[in-house]
């Protein structure tokens, strides 16, 4: 099988996705409420019925130059070393690890890059049972962009490291054995978003997932609370659905512990929705992370197809003459910054890991995290809603480098901020970001990003993310730097 490699993209500044699916929430679907029930936010992923991890061991060929890859790539004739993944070319004896924090690694002239530089190529057998059922792949973290092949074909492309990237590859696969290649570069235009103040590392450094759904499935969901006094709070749910829903059905069930305390069925539409009024709930805070179990099952003539979980809590998020306020009672954040590191393995953190960090910070009485400074894996927030912090889900955004002044780089804190043909890059990470992460109770607050300057980039998310969801006030740390007042929190 022979790939004809695309080496446009990476440099293309029009081009920061090819074929990527809509951004939607987290959700890992089971065939019957038994399993998942089984299961808990660390476990259910590995454990799903209808998701298929495809970490572990890949095929890998690291090239130092991308001027040394074949343009026309034939997997067959290339002698690959094995790899782990998730793993990066840094922690895995492939390149030095590099350490910057306001430096770019190459000179800066956005949008363009260095002539030559480092590649990789990662290749993965699978096996499908029933290629006529809807397969999407989500790779949940690629640094620093990805193409994508499934069977000698080009799937598409994506950039944004710390997104989520989906491709429907329903029409590529066959019965039996199929084959995915992956190409990956040290560097895209969409580096110039990434001059975080950390460890500068490459490779697939999450988990990639293969969902399997029937003719329909839950695409998306959203669920949105409102405080109507006191404990009292309107909830509403809905519902995206997919394919062929004849004779089918979608129940919403909330549980409180072991009671389920609301059930409502409906015959199944593409959009369906749930209202319940003025509900009598504890609520949720880091000090008291109180979690309804939510279960939303598609059923076709009576049998259940499809069913996920949220863990839902409900709260208030307001700010009153500068004081942030939750459930109506000022709060202190006694938080850090946390990047997603392991001394060992870098970019990459298993559920141990995730689950140790918060453990540790819960003894050290920490109580809110910034998500410094890209959104992290969706299990971290999921942990967070069950054990209780504040988060700060931040932007995969930082322009630290155009602030810096040295060889090849010019003090031009506003560069890229300020001008407009960068929007929609800073608008795809930051609603990526969003959808993906907004059922979330332990969300108190989002970010645009990190010491990127402004504003008229910024401005655009900001209006976006305050018009879709105007309960959560938006941090942006460099709007300190200006008297204008553009933003709900600076820092």
């Amino acid at each position: 099988m022979e790939y004809s490699i695309k080496n446009n993209n990476y440099r293309d500044f029009d081009v920061f996705e090819i074929n990527k699916l809509r951004p939607r929430a987290y959700a890992i679907p089971f065939h019957s409420l038994k399993k998942l029930k089984a299961t808990d936010c660390l476990t259910e992923r590995y454990q799903s019925d209808t998701v298929t991890v495809l970490s572990g061991e890949w095929d890998f060929k690291y090239y130092d130059k991308m001027s040394i890859m074949p343009t026309h790539f034939e997997p067959d004739r290339v002698q690959f070393d094995k790899i782990h993944v998730p793993s990066t070319w840094q922690r895995t004896g492939y390149r030095p690890p590099v350490y910057l924090n306001t430096r770019y690694e190459f000179s800066l002239y956005p949008p363009e890059l260095p002539d030559d530089f480092a590649a990789s190529v990662y290749r993965k057998k699978f096996n499908i049972k029933d290629a006529e059922k809807i397969h999407i792949i989500s790779f949940l973290g690629v640094a620093s962009c990805l193409d994508l092949y499934v069977n000698g074909e080009f799937v598409g492309y994506s950039e944004g490291s710390h997104n989520s990237a989906e491709f429907d590859i329903s029409e590529f696969l066959v019965n039996g054995e199929n084959e995915l290649v992956a190409v990956v570069r040290r560097w895209s235009t969409g580096t110039y978003l990434e001059c975080q103040d950390m460890f500068r590392e490459n490779g697939i450094f999450r988990d990639v997932l293969l969902y399997e759904y029937d003719g329909c499935y839950i695409n998306d969901y959203e669920i949105k609370t409102k405080n109507v006094g006191g404990a009292n709070y309107d909830l509403d749910t809905c519902v995206d659905l997919h394919g062929e829903l004849d004779n089918c059905t979608i129940k919403l069930e909330l549980y409180d512990k072991d009671k389920c305390i609301l059930s409502e069925e409906k015959p199944a539409e593409h959009h369906v929705c749930f209202n319940f009024s003025s509900l009598s709930v504890t609520e949720w805070s880091a000090e008291i992370p109180y979690i309804y179990e939510m279960y939303i099952t598609l059923k076709r003539d009576n049998k259940t197809v499809s069913i996920i979980r949220n863990y839902t809590g409900f709260k208030s998020v307001e700010i009153i003459a500068d004081i942030f306020k939750f459930n109506k009672k000022a709060i202190k954040f006694k938080g850090v910054n946390h990047h997603d590191t392991n001394e060992k393995n870098g970019y990459v953190m298993s559920a141990d890991d995730i689950k140790l960090d918060l453990t540790l910070m819960k003894e050290f009485n920490v109580n809110a995290i910034r998500t410094s400074h890209y959104p992290p894996d969706p299990m971290l927030l999921t942990l967070a809603d069950i054990m209780g912090f504040y988060i700060v889900d931040e932007a995969d955004i930082e322009t630290h480098g155009t602030g810096s002044i040295g060889p090849n780089h010019l003090y031009k804190p506003n560069l890229i901020s300020n001008n407009v043909k960068w929007a929609n890059r800073y608008m795809d990470r930051v609603c990526r970001m969003y959808y993906r992460d907004r059922n979330h109770p332990s969300i108190t607050m989002w970010s645009l990003g990190n010491e990127s300057g402004g504003y008229k980039c910024q401005d655009i998310c900001y209006m976006f993310l305050n018009g879709m969801c105007p309960e959560i006030p938006v941090h942006y740390e460099g709007a300190i730097r200006t008297k204008r007042v553009g933003y709900d929190v600076i820092s």
